[in-house]
């Protein structure tokens, strides 16, 4: 019985450790996320911190629904970061800063789970199933970061300079803006596209610019294998056309995400 007793101590000491460590860690996330937005977590993310102090200190005040606060908190905080731990941990690992403002909170997030889980089952019979389920779980957002990167489309707006030619060949000179040197070609046949490069591109000395074109990239980790012109400004293509990595003549580094 002692021996119990010390052990639910020790994993609620752990709970209230791990706690201070994500707060701590995860502040410059709130921070970020107040200044500048992350799009549809902006709100869920600034009301979690919040929720996770409260849940600490009731931790700390040993209340039991501070226990069950800290795992749904862990829960929406390891949901709404594995996408960005994913891009982080495929293309962006040597970053360091990140390290400290980015894996260390989500790893105690995921670490909070089977902590908070353990404690709350402490007394059930079928707390060993419920115990694993919850590592298991915890592995699995790591492991779902990793995998979901291994077929990835990634949006963004490059510029083209579009040439037509007389043989009906449509050469796409494209860059990453206006005045950047760094260029890819691309070379196709479409009557398609030549009629919507005309429609919705701006005559220029002999060939059509067109700004903001919106493509997709599709990734398989950090090998690039193919991307699609979505469309052009606000002007989506009837009929989305895909070349592959091979078709790609020139530097292609800076489509990364």
């Amino acid at each position: 019985m002692k021996e119990t007793t010390r052990e639910i101590k020790k994993i609620r000491l752990a709970i209230i450790l791990t706690s201070i460590v994500g707060l701590l860690s995860s502040f410059s996330i709130t921070v970020t996320t107040f200044a500048y937005g992350i799009g549809d977590n902006t709100i869920p993310i600034l009301l979690l911190y919040p929720t996770f102090i409260l849940s600490t200190i009731l931790v700390i005040a040993n209340i039991r629904l501070g226990y069950f606060l800290t795992l749904l908190t862990a829960l929406a905080y390891s949901i709404m970061l594995t996408s960005e731990v994913g891009y982080f941990l495929v293309f962006n690992f040597q970053n360091s800063v990140l390290l400290a403002v980015l894996l260390l909170p989500y790893l105690a997030f995921l670490t909070l789970i089977p902590l908070t889980v353990t404690y709350l089952t402490k007394n059930l019979g079928q707390k060993k199933t419920f115990q694993i389920g919850a590592i298991v779980l915890s592995i699995g957002f790591i492991i779902f970061a990793i995998v979901d990167r291994q077929n990835k489309d990634y949006y963004g707006n490059i510029f083209i300079d579009a040439d037509l030619l007389e043989n009906g060949e449509i050469v796409l000179n494209c860059k990453p803006g206006f005045a950047d040197s760094r260029t890819f070609v691309i070379k196709t046949k479409s009557k398609e596209l030549e009629e919507q490069i005309k429609e919705f591109g701006e005559y220029y000395q002999g060939s059509y610019f067109l700004q903001n074109t919106i493509i997709s990239k599709n990734f398989r980790f950090t090998e690039l294998k193919s991307i699609t012109i979505k469309q052009f400004g606000d002007h989506k293509l009837k009929n989305q056309l895909t070349w592959t990595k091979n078709e790609l003549n020139g530097e292609t580094e800076f489509l990364r995400p």
